[in-house]
């Protein structure tokens, strides 16, 4: 008796075990469902727009392409020519979407390419970040998103977006754990930001996210049967011989490579095709000079470029906005 009493006690203590186990992944299982449906109630796509009609166009046959590079929101500070903060970011998205309006306008297009070069974040590269963020991280990577689809959004009105997204940059790498730049290549927030856009952007019929394919470090752009790629920079080590340098790691031709990073705005011819050049298109940046651009003594004003593109000459044209 006194055996089956010690037993069965036994028994009991390995149920009540099983059970606490079973409890303690049930809540696990649980808090992370909970977590992933308040997320999913925040991220609501945005309320669909008034749309205007798309301009007929029967005479320009020229595709343009708009290049964003290097917002470093969050950052806060003031230069010997230049004040940001995020309240100035967005005044100047709300500025450069009034001048893109007009550019549809005068340019009848009823189509435009947007593509976003990287560093939409200052992020927390180097210590001495600490003294030029205004926020946290987390916060910035939210209000930027909204930021980018709710410009995306108003252009919409207007025009057909083509919207493609860099899937990586050096200031929105998190080097955790010591990791030095580019240790955790995968570890980078552009690829978050990019897919929030995709979902505050998901009812919109009249604009189309581009994310890069999974483990690629650019974004391929196909406007007029050409060969076009965009990536931040930081991976680039010669800018003069980068279109030649991708061509044979892709082994196939490259016409444009589009970059950011380098915070002025540059076009380098690399060689010719049958009828266009190819060419590097360097992005100016949207932040414009800073303190350590003062101490080098470059720096450059805050500023977004249109590239044109045209089926037969490739890119003829380009136009810049000034935005501080």
């Amino acid at each position: 008796m006194q055996q089956e009493k010690e037993d069965i006690r036994k028994e009991r203590i390995k149920l009540q075990t099983a059970n606490i186990e079973r409890g303690r992944i049930d809540r696990n299982i649980s808090r992370q469902e909970l977590y992933y449906e308040n997320v999913g109630s925040l991220v609501t796509s945005l309320p669909l727009p008034e749309f205007k009609p798309l301009i007929a166009n029967t005479q320009n046959k020229s595709e343009y392409l708009v290049s964003i590079a290097d917002v470093h929101f969050g950052a806060c500070f003031t230069s010997e020519n230049n004040k940001y903060s995020p309240e100035i970011a967005k005044e100047r998205f709300e500025f450069l979407t009034g001048e893109l309006i007009d550019f549809i306008y005068a340019h009848a297009a009823n189509k435009l390419h947007i593509v976003s070069l990287g560093d939409l974040i200052q992020g927390l590269l180097r210590i001495s970040d600490l003294k030029l963020n205004d926020s946290t991280v987390v916060k910035a990577t939210v209000e930027i998103s909204r930021i980018m689809a709710k410009f995306l959004n108003e252009l919409s009105v207007y025009t057909e977006i083509e919207y493609y997204h860099c899937p990586s940059a050096n200031h929105t790498q998190l080097r955790v754990l010591g990791a030095k730049a580019s240790e955790l290549a995968d570890e980078d927030l552009e690829y978050l930001i990019g897919n929030y856009i995709s979902d505050l952007c998901k009812d919109n019929n009249r604009i189309n996210i581009n994310l890069a394919d999974e483990g690629k470090q650019y974004i391929q752009i196909p406007i007029k049967n050409y060969e076009i790629i965009a990536m931040h920079g930081h991976q680039v080590k010669n800018v003069d011989t980068s279109i030649k340098d991708l061509s044979m790691l892709r082994r196939k031709f490259l016409d444009y490579l589009i970059l950011g990073h380098y915070h002025s705005g540059k076009e380098i011819p690399s060689s010719e095709s049958m009828y266009n050049d190819t060419e590097v298109l360097v992005s100016p940046s949207f932040i414009g000079s800073d303190p350590y651009s003062d101490s080098i003594m470059k720096g450059g004003k805050s500023s977004v470029k249109v590239y044109g593109f045209s089926e037969l000459r490739g890119h003829t044209e380009t136009y810049k906005f000034i935005l501080n």
